[in-house]
């Protein structure tokens, strides 16, 4: 089979293929304020990936990760501060794998993932990561959730190569000149230099936009920003294979 994708809005995608599923950045809660919604996570997410990648640990992408690897017996591949707060909610050691930048990993599926240094838009004055496990009460909000280190993933798999930037940014100095079928990237809010960095770096046959739908509010009332308009206006003829939310939708070679 090619691969399949299902977009649970945000960067949260689920990918099968002919030898099992991951996922990347699994967060279907959507709620600034409640930050994990059991019931969510139970609605949305019903199958058991083989693995999951983390791009960084912010609000809108690791809080449903406790829930969902205690369904499961995944691992979880993350920054060290991903991991650190992973610690204090109670997910098991064996569960956690604090990726470093540059590495290659062999996972189950016949999957290959080499890792690279990314960049987040950053917050003014909000602490960057966390070296040591965060207290319980730091957790209860959002800022709470620092970004930590930043990844982009290459994703080799049945043949294809999918590259995910998580954020609207990204390190030119570990991505330039990278080439894949698939680019699934976050245009949230993108602003300026983002499409020449966009254009200069990267090879791709695809842009996959992700994380430009209105995130706060729930799945049940998905709608999407305009962040694409405006990259698409910026950038006339720029490919894109845009993919509904909670439908699979095969890639083609």
């Amino acid at each position: 089979m090619t691969p399949e994708v299902k977009w649970y809005g945000t960067n949260a995608l689920e990918f099968r293929h002919s030898h099992g599923s991951f996922m990347i950045d699994p967060y279907v809660s959507r709620d600034r304020n409640k930050l994990h919604i059991p019931g969510e996570v139970d609605r949305y997410i019903t199958t058991k990936p083989d693995f999951i990648l983390m791009t960084h640990a912010h609000w809108d992408h690791l809080p449903d990760i406790p829930r969902i690897l205690n369904n499961c017996n995944a691992i979880l591949y993350a920054s060290r501060t991903a991991c650190m707060i992973m610690r204090t909610m109670g997910v098991p050691e064996k569960q956690l794998y604090e990726l470093s930048y540059g590495e290659t990993l062999l996972l189950p599926g016949n999957v290959k993932v080499t890792v690279f240094e990314s960049r987040h838009m950053g917050i003014e004055g909000v602490p960057e990561g966390y070296d040591s496990m965060p207290e319980r009460d730091a957790l209860n909000t959002a800022e709470g959730w620092r970004c930590g280190e930043t990844f982009a993933f290459l994703i080799e798999v049945d043949g294809m190569k999918i590259l995910n930037i998580g954020t609207a940014n990204m390190y030119e100095k570990s991505i330039s000149g990278l080439a894949c079928d698939y680019l699934f990237c976050g245009i949230s809010r993108w602003k300026e230099g983002f499409p020449e960095m966009l254009q200069k770096n990267l090879r791709f046959r695809y842009l996959v936009p992700t994380h430009h739908d209105e995130f706060k509010l729930p799945l049940d009332q998905f709608y999407l920003r305009n962040d694409l308009e405006r990259l698409t206006d910026v950038i006339p003829g720029l490919k894109t294979f845009e993919i509904p939310v909670l439908e699979w939708t095969g890639l083609s070679k």
